[in-house]
């Protein structure tokens, strides 16, 4: 019997990704909106309903979520929305009639802030600096108090939509005017590629083991500063110029409080699903190439 898998988000950078690879998987029946559903408003818990009913999946993946932090701290109401009340109408739908699914929610390195060599953990102290941070915030414990796996993530690659980091530095690269990349956030992402293989790694453990409830840091091996990821992503693609200004993140007059201290241990993550982590400048030379490889295919 295949495994049923509802993806909500299908239309996000993440989701995208996620419902492309894991349809290729046979053991896997895929349920996501867009296709399966008619794209409704997911922050109306009628049509959530429907779509958890209709799909009855064994796990359920929530990749809904405002991640443009000047929208979140502008439209604090839509930020609730989309970062907090979906996954509370996952769980009360859940509990009202009565289903078993499994959930995979995300979170984000946004909710670290310490300065750390061997990175921030999961019980590190949490910084709720913006209102991204704070609604995720919620989310983790109503997540966690519903026995729910928990990833805080970052990542990166190329966007069909074009709307990731990667995306960003490329066309700015090349329309050769100036702008600004921060010299002192510090974080490690994951390219989208292996953060996609992860998860359906995940999927096959969470079918097996009961025991997977959590929250868990993914990201690379090691850190990187912002602008040194960009820069080392334009050498790699063969785009580099310097029509770029290296500057903090307090120098850009930005009324929203951004963390510069991301840098996550993966240890625990590592530990507990047998799963090695690759280094930050690996996963930066795999998604250049699959950046290269798409980007052409679809100019």
């Amino acid at each position: 019997m295949k495994m049923k898998i509802l993806i909500l988000g299908s239309s996000g950078f993440l989701g995208q990704i996620l419902t492309k690879d894991l349809k290729k998987i046979k053991n896997f029946k895929i349920f996501h909106n867009g296709i399966n559903f008619k794209k409704v408003d997911l922050t109306n818990i009628a049509y959530l309903e429907k779509i958890i009913l209709k799909s009855d999946p064994d796990i359920l993946i929530n990749c809904c979520g405002l991640t443009n932090l000047n929208i979140c701290e502008i439209n604090k109401k839509l930020s609730k929305k989309l970062n907090y009340e979906i996954i509370k109408n996952i769980f009360h739908i859940k509990k009202k009639r009565k289903l078993f699914y499994k959930v995979i929610h995300f979170s984000s390195d946004q909710l670290y802030d310490a300065k750390n060599k061997s990175g921030n953990t999961e019980k590190n102290k949490i910084f709720l600096n913006n209102q991204y941070s704070k609604d995720k915030y919620k989310a983790d414990k109503l997540a966690s108090k519903n026995g729910s796996l928990i990833l805080r993530i970052n990542f990166f690659g190329y966007s069909a939509t074009k709307k990731g980091f990667l995306n960003w530095v490329y066309d700015s690269f090349l329309q050769k005017k100036k702008f600004y990349l921060f010299n002192d956030v510090f974080f490690n992402p994951i390219g989208i590629s292996t953060l996609s293989k992860i998860i359906r790694r995940l999927i096959f453990i969470i079918s097996i083991k009961k025991k997977t409830a959590g929250i868990y840091n993914i990201g690379a091996k090691d850190g990187i500063y912002k602008n040194d990821l960009a820069i080392y992503f334009a050498k790699k693609t063969h785009i580099f110029n310097n029509n770029f200004e290296s500057l903090g993140v307090n120098e850009i007059n930005n009324s929203v409080k951004k963390s510069k201290n991301m840098f996550m241990n993966v240890s625990k993550f590592e530990k507990k699903f047998n799963i090695k982590l690759p280094s930050i400048k690996k996963e930066i030379s795999h998604e250049s190439k699959n950046f290269l490889k798409y980007a052409y295919k679809n100019r």
